[in-house]
């Protein structure tokens, strides 16, 4: 019985540990997808910022992945949310843009 809540602390431990790990992961690739954007808006080359941006696109779906994830059950922190509003903000300039010598994103 005592190896039995050992067990239960060390798994509880470990998916402490493994939350934490996802949640740097999802940080991460977002910190990413934002410097994608950024690269993106001082480009000149057109297959240059269209590259920039997939890869921004990809590293966010990423991010939303790891976000959604069963397992991912506390609330996003801060620093997440506010990164995914400033994405949200640089996404939202791409949209609305179709040359990218229109843009002029401030990192």
């Amino acid at each position: 019985m005592n190896g039995d809540i050992e067990l239960r602390r060390t798994q509880a431990r470990l998916r402490e540990q493994q939350e934490v790990l996802r949640s740097q992961l999802v940080a991460t690739e977002l910190d990413l997808a934002i410097t994608f954007c950024q690269v993106a808006a001082t480009t000149k080359d057109a297959a240059g910022y269209e590259r920039s941006i997939a890869k921004a696109l990809e590293a966010f779906y990423a991010a939303l992945y790891f976000l959604n994830f069963n397992h991912l059950k506390s609330t996003p922190d801060l620093e997440i949310k506010e990164k995914l509003l400033r994405l949200d903000s640089l996404l939202a300039i791409f949209e609305r843009a179709s040359n990218p010598a229109l843009l002029h994103v401030n990192g």
